[in-house]
């Protein structure tokens, strides 16, 4: 006599061919298949805004990562918010450059030598840290961020910005390069300040928002040359007595003559600040510099400390 069939033998398979736990476990499955053969699960590049499909963060959860007291969270943010193309324009600058400003020589084979300009006026910071040039893909990220509000750049930038700090010490807050209050009030965000925050987020390092002020208003910096830029920051910061002992990370988003930085630092330093390390998403090269295809490329560390 034939042996009667289990009720598990006759559970029908979904459209997939796969025998589901349950309903609600079928439903989600099969969802989550017609979604990617829909496109509905890819992603939105942040740069191009074109969908594409982001590869597995587990992929590069397992992979070996480079000794770092910080937590590899910035590759896996870069992968699953840009697609392979604008991965490729965002990559990192590794090419020779300024170890106390970051200028690229005008000459690639001069390597990483201080520039004249250091040499004659060296920077109060002790350290720096970059992820690029602002030029290409990264000065229009900047640029939107900055102009246009798209405040949802921050997270992609605070993960380049994490990738670069690695060689820094730790420090033991981050502060960013303040506003004025009426400038705050017109644009309603700070950029640096929303670099800042995201970086805190990745590192774990503290956020410190009321530490350093910009009590004293000036003009905008963009229109102005390198010597009126010096003199339009002098005096214009004030750092409060919290600061008093600490090492600093100082965040902004764009290196130009480093007028700016340099004054927030030196208030940093004057309030008794321990050290201060100079942190910034782009460096303006000068004219002459070489593009990053035309030079030799080094280790992806773009710090340099005194």
């Amino acid at each position: 006599m034939p042996s009667r069939s289990t009720p598990l033998q006759h559970r029908r398979t979904d459209f997939f061919g796969q025998r589901p736990l349950g309903l609600a476990a079928s439903l989600a499955a099969s969802l989550a298949r017609w979604q990617n053969l829909l496109g509905l699960a890819q992603n939105r590049c942040v740069h191009c805004l074109r969908p594409f499909s982001a590869p597995d963060a587990a992929l590069y959860e397992s992979a070996a990562a480079p000794a770092s007291v910080y937590p590899p969270m910035s590759a896996t943010t870069a992968e699953t918010r840009l697609c392979p193309d604008c991965l490729t324009l965002l990559a990192p600058y590794v090419g020779p450059h300024c170890p106390r400003c970051g200028l690229p020589p005008a000459n690639p084979h001069e390597g990483n030598v201080v520039c004249g300009a250091c040499l004659q006026n060296p920077p109060p910071w002790s350290g720096i840290a970059f992820h690029g040039l602002y030029r290409g893909a990264l000065r229009h990220t900047l640029l939107r961020l900055k102009f246009d509000g798209h405040l949802y750049l921050a997270p992609l930038l605070g993960g380049f910005l994490l990738d670069a700090v690695g060689c820094l010490p730790r420090p033991d807050v981050i502060i960013a390069v303040p506003q004025h209050p009426d400038h705050l009030r017109r644009r309603g965000y700070n950029q640096a300040h929303e670099l800042a925050k995201a970086l805190h987020g990745l590192s774990g390092v503290p956020l410190g928002t009321r530490m350093l002020a910009r009590p004293v208003p000036g003009k905008e910096q963009e229109q102005l040359n390198a010597m009126a830029r010096r003199s339009n920051v002098r005096h214009s910061f004030a750092a409060e007595p919290a600061v008093n002992g600490l090492r600093v990370w100082l965040v902004d988003d764009v290196l130009t003559t480093g007028s700016t930085m340099a004054a927030a630092a030196r208030a940093l330093l004057a309030g008794g600040a321990a050290r201060v390390d100079a942190v910034f998403a782009a460096r303006t090269p000068l004219n002459s510099a070489p593009q990053p295809t035309d030079v030799q490329s080094t280790p992806p560390c773009r710090t340099s400390t005194t």
